[in-house]
């Protein structure tokens, strides 16, 4: 272990570099992902609004009705139904809008450096230190 934290001191320089490098995939990916985020909750916000609307809408016109105006034309409840219409085609589309997979870029370099991490894998212990843990 100690002769990989002496390898890791002489090379800060690359591990700088190598932490850059995934802080501007986990950037771009971050990016992606919230713009995504963001469109749904706006579909999602839309939704909410528009059944509330359509059936503050359809209380309107029930209340109507209850009080013996004619309500019976298309006109008095076409509005409901497209607030419930529009309410609908943005849940649907807000279940649609998935965040993306993480990018391929990202899982490569993750599993290269795993890969490398594995290869180095653990110094070997001398016998004597094994003996003296037990």
């Amino acid at each position: 272990m100690i002769r990989f934290l002496l390898t890791l001191a002489r090379h800060v320089d690359l591990i700088g570099e190598h932490a850059l490098g995934y802080a501007e995939l986990i950037r771009a990916e971050l990016s992606v992902s919230l713009r995504s985020w963001v469109w749904r909750a706006v579909a999602f916000a839309l939704a909410a609004l528009f059944v509330l609307t359509g059936l503050l809408s359809s209380a309107v016109v029930l209340t109507m009705w209850s009080n013996g105006i004619d309500v019976a034309s298309w006109r008095a409840w076409i509005v409901p139904l497209v607030c419930l219409l529009v309410a609908a085609g943005s849940l649907v589309a807000a279940l649609r809008l998935r965040p993306p997979p993480m990018s391929e870029a990202l899982t490569e370099q993750l599993q290269r450096d795993l890969d490398l991490l594995r290869q180095a894998g653990p110094p070997a212990r001398e016998p004597a230190e094994a003996a003296d843990e037990r």
